[in-house]
């Protein structure tokens, strides 16, 4: 299963996933996470993305390469998208397929979430 958490006004989408998925699973997520993107996209917001996969299986080579291709097409230059896996075995597993320069691998949310709102902070002089 897939969800997307409410926003909570931090302005990180959180998506977390467990088990394994289905086409039609990954196919919905999408759908839906694509309308939410859509949104922030027409407000000038920048795009975050936490997805917490700590209780999702390895999934089926299939469902990998539709997660590939879809991301591939929604997210842009800029977007910023941290996945948190349970561990370092998992994150060296998963670490080949990111093609994307702005997706950062941990296996903490507080990392993750340090990671996707620390490069927002203006810094001073």
């Amino acid at each position: 299963m897939i969800t997307i958490k409410p926003d909570d006004g931090e302005g990180i989408i959180r998506t977390v996933g467990s088990g394994r998925w289905s086409l039609d699973d990954v196919d919905t997520h999408f759908k839906k996470l694509s309308v939410r993107i859509a949104a922030l996209r027409e407000s000038g917001r920048p795009i975050r993305l936490l997805s917490d996969v700590t209780n999702a299986e390895i999934q089926w080579p299939v469902i990998e390469a539709r997660i590939i291709d879809v991301s591939t097409r929604l997210y842009r230059s800029g977007d910023r998208t941290a996945l948190v896996v349970k561990n370092n075995l998992l994150k060296g597993y998963v670490r080949p397929l990111i093609l994307k320069r702005e997706t950062a691998l941990f296996c903490s949310l507080a990392a993750a979430e340090t990671w996707l709102s620390a490069h927002d902070v203006a810094l001073s002089a």
